[in-house]
């Protein structure tokens, strides 16, 4: 294998081997362009492989187009290509009833693999399914990635992605967004409008200028992202609600968009509330109404009152710098606090039933919230109390019971500030294991930490 600036050349040979030979069991995902297949390297690392559909004319210059838009680009927020095979044979082929030799190309390009999935199994038909915290992450996430695209490469040229959607935004085990999924992406400069009569895209994510005449410029992209955060803050229904209503003209006013920002505001308040461990403040409605605005306003009809990506990201560093301000005025504001991902209940406190010369035991349920794997370590006093498990893996979504046991005594023993239960915890991918979770490694990683007081009753 070759490497060309960190991308490497990976044999056909190669990825027919760890795909199973594109099997149905390796085939994680499909698009106009391609199937994407998972497969495991020689060293461990997991990939994402899209091999392009063969399709004359089209493949090459799909796969040249892909290939250079990723080769441009290296960002937080975009997918890292990992590397790429162009593998041609002559093969014989049957042609009239005889055997005639034809070149035959397979062009795969590998990425890196997210744990997370993509996006669109990330939103319900209400929202996004994670708390507000790590929804604006994701949000954010997005935007940064796009403004990249549009003038982090060169301020006279940007990549338009031109298919931006759920489906082709990947989430890693932290819930960082990546917009991968170049298959349309072109470099144009970015002061340009372009006219094509070729539209391709998702129905329901392209702008109205480039469905009715083809018209692409920077602003296409700006109205997929609306579309996107509109679904991520209020479901896929509200948006159809919404751009009919603003569409027609009809009965919409200041008062319409009010009502949607109020509405929204109060679904994401109805949820956060009924999180055990958070509070809803003021600093979260001004987040869900800045965001919700933002939707609204890039999906303007008029791509000319649609914002830059570079008034975005202003608008939410605006945003940023108003919640750590409004965090230093009130130190008790949730703002900055961990993410919760991990659930205690009961919640309060760690409540021994203590009775004489008898070991007693409590026993506390863990909740995973998350839709990713967590690994979680429990610190308490190892001369007091025994703890299992003291440490382990949950998956997506489950519970996991502790028992914690106080030995014999005559008396309820005396407590002091240092009897405490503490639940430390961290994002981690599914081949994570619970031998792994040691002090260094909690010492770096730890995301979360929940601490419990300690008392008999």
């Amino acid at each position: 294998m070759s490497s060309l600036s960190g991308v490497t050349t990976i044999p056909f040979e190669l990825i027919k081997e760890i795909t199973g030979d594109f099997s149905e069991e390796k085939r994680i995902g499909s698009g106009g362009y391609g199937e994407v297949y998972k497969g495991v390297l020689n060293n461990g690392d997991e990939i994402a492989i899209k091999r392009l559909f063969s399709i004359h004319g089209l493949d090459a210059q799909t796969f040249e187009d892909e290939f250079n838009s990723h080769m441009r680009v290296r960002h937080d927020n975009i997918i890292r290509l990992i590397g790429y095979c162009c593998d041609t044979k002559n093969v014989p082929t049957k042609l009239h009833g005889k055997f005639v030799f034809a070149d035959v190309t397979n062009r795969c390009l590998c990425f890196e693999y997210m744990q997370g999935g993509n996006l669109d199994e990330h939103i319900s038909d209400e929202s996004c399914i994670h708390d507000w915290p790590t929804t604006y992450r994701i949000i954010k996430g997005i935007c940064q990635g796009l403004h990249y695209l549009h003038k982090g490469l060169d301020e006279n040229k940007g990549i338009y992605h031109l298919d931006l959607k759920p489906a082709n935004i990947l989430l890693d085990t932290k819930m960082v967004p990546k917009i991968g999924d170049f298959g349309l992406a072109r470099l144009y400069g970015t002061s340009k409008t372009i006219q094509t009569n070729k539209v391709a895209g998702t129905t329901g994510f392209m702008s109205p200028e480039f469905i009715q005449n083809g018209t692409i410029s920077a602003k296409n992209d700006v109205f997929s992202l609306g579309v996107i955060i509109f679904h991520i803050m209020a479901g896929k229904k509200a948006y159809t609600d919404y751009w009919e209503l603003r569409q027609s003209n009809k009965e919409f006013s200041d008062k319409s968009r009010q009502e949607l920002i109020e509405s929204v505001q109060e679904h994401w308040g109805k949820k956060m509330q009924a999180t055990v461990g958070y509070t809803w403040g003021e600093t979260d409605i001004l987040g869900v109404k800045k965001c919700i605005q933002i939707a609204m306003s890039c999906v303007e009809i008029d791509r000319k009152k649609r914002p830059s990506t570079e008034n975005i990201i202003h608008d939410l560093n605006e945003l940023d710098a108003k919640i750590k301000n409004s965090s230093r005025k009130d130190p008790l504001s949730h703002v900055g606090q961990l993410k919760k991902d991990i659930m205690i209940d009961p919640s309060r406190e760690v409540r021994f039933p203590f009775e004489p010369k008898r070991d007693v035991s409590c026993c506390l349920q863990l909740t995973n919230k998350a839709a990713c794997f967590i690994a979680f370590s429990i610190e308490i006093n190892p001369n007091k109390y025994r703890t299992h498990p003291y440490k382990g893996i949950m998956p997506p979504c489950t519970m996991c019971y502790i028992t914690i046991t106080s030995p014999a005594q005559e008396k309820a023993p005396l407590l002091c500030r240092e009897d405490v239960f503490i639940v430390q915890s961290t994002r981690v991918n599914q081949d994570f294991t619970a031998e792994q979770i040691t002090e260094d490694f909690l010492a770096a990683a730890v995301d979360d930490e929940l601490i419990l007081p300690i008392v008999f009753v």
